[in-house]
């Protein structure tokens, strides 16, 4: 996950997404996902903590605690966010589908390896299933029935209307832990393909301050 730095690329980049932001129709946008505003912020919750968005000038601020809001200059973030808001098509939000799948469905030609990029983060889940489990639920997940032979399922929503779910397996003698993300059949109606792994890294390394 890409921090604050004042003279990367990335803080480049907020802050050019901050200006796209604010070419968009913000009343649409709270119309289309149901989001609580006034004159000054947009509202919403990302990975079950509160954001809001300045409605004068884009900036994303992170909820820290009452009354207490810090500007977020997290890359993985703000361009998660700012996507699930702006991407759509049309003025009400799409649809879920309901069927999961894997990013691999919606990858163009020369895509990032998604199993390769979560091998790392399976290998530091090992041995620890239950502190996965309260990480999981502290970002809202919803402990789903056991899939596909996983030791964990659980749905986590990245937004109340876009969610996610993750499972894990862990390693023995004969096989690798393993770690795997599947993905709404119509998740490409809600983001960029490459927003998923924006989205993945930021969910992972929230796992990972949580254990």
């Amino acid at each position: 996950m890409k921090t604050k730095n004042p003279h990367s690329n990335y803080d480049l980049q907020i802050d050019i997404g901050k200006k796209l932001f604010m070419e968009y129709d913000q009343e649409m946008l709270i119309r289309r996902f149901h989001l609580i505003s006034d004159e000054t912020w947009i509202y919403l919750d990302y990975f079950h903590t509160p954001y809001r968005i300045s409605r004068k000038t884009g900036q994303i601020q992170e909820k820290l605690a009452e009354n207490r809001w810090s500007e977020c200059r997290c890359y993985d973030t703000v361009m998660t966010i700012y996507d699930l808001l702006c991407y759509p098509k049309t003025e009400t939000a799409p649809g879920l589908s309901g069927s999961w799948c894997p990013v691999s469905k919606f990858a163009v030609m020369g895509g990032p390896d998604a199993l390769g990029f979560s091998k790392k983060y399976a290998a530091l889940f090992q041995d620890h299933l239950p502190e996965l489990s309260k990480a999981c639920a502290a970002l809202g997940g919803i402990l789903q029935k056991k899939l596909a032979g996983a030791d964990i399922t659980f749905l986590i929503p990245v937004t109340p209307y876009f969610p996610v779910l993750l499972q894990f397996w862990e390693g023995d003698e004969e096989f690798p832990p393993k770690l795997m993300l599947l993905w709404d059949e119509n998740s490409m109606s809600f983001l960029h393909f490459e927003t998923t792994y924006y989205l993945q890294g930021d969910l992972l390394e929230r796992l990972i301050r949580q254990l």
